[in-house]
């Protein structure tokens, strides 16, 4: 698709009603280029919650081509726009996606950060991108971790559950005796139910 192609569909999608707005989103992503990811970026951008929705579903499809445009995404100054980057991320599952997620989790805006939450049980699909999780939880200061820890444990025990198997597992790597010995091996009191969920 040629820059001049992709003008069009992007003056097509401004005056169009959803429906078509829907074809031109999934005609921009049968043979993605440079210029029509260009596009589809640009979207997230936009005011429309049904555009911006269409466009992280196609987006999280395009692997890895779109993976740092997106986590670039995440610092927009538009809340919506950062929650739909968000989103994309969770739904391509890639593991690279678990550490820029987890920043997200500071996020001043209340539904970013519902979006981040949705997003890491998203990319919990993934058994690669929860180690990733795991490792990306290991950098918070201990009451970050705790609260990330918390709150996937209020939306899904079991994945909660998995990804704290993957920081004992990490942290019986790291010392074989010490803490692990003492059965808290991160030393937080994670919560039962997530241990439970994980057995």
């Amino acid at each position: 698709m040629v820059a001049k192609d992709v003008t069009r569909l992007w003056e097509e999608l401004r005056h169009r009603d959803a429906e078509e707005k829907l074809g031109w989103i999934t005609q921009l992503a049968q043979n993605p280029t440079e210029e029509s990811i260009e596009v589809l970026l640009d979207v997230l951008q936009q005011e429309s919650w049904f555009l911006r929705d269409q466009a992280a579903r196609v987006l999280a499809t395009m692997g890895e081509s779109v993976l740092e445009p997106l986590v670039q995404y995440l610092g927009s100054g538009l809340w919506y726009t950062r929650a739909s980057a968000v989103l994309a991320l969770g739904r391509m599952g890639n593991p690279r996606a678990a550490a820029p997620l987890v920043e997200m989790l500071k996020d001043p805006n209340r539904t970013v950060r519902d979006a981040v939450w949705d997003a890491l049980l998203l990319l919990c699909r993934n058994e690669l991108a929860t180690r990733e999780l795991a490792q990306a939880f290991e950098t918070l200061p201990e009451r970050a971790k705790r609260f990330a820890l918390d709150g996937l444990v209020e939306r899904d025990p079991e994945v909660a559950g998995r990804v704290l198997l993957h920081m004992e597992d990490r942290a019986g790597e790291a010392d074989a005796g010490g803490a692990a010995a003492a059965g808290d091996p991160l030393g937080v009191g994670e919560p039962d139910e997530a241990k439970q969920a994980a057995r």
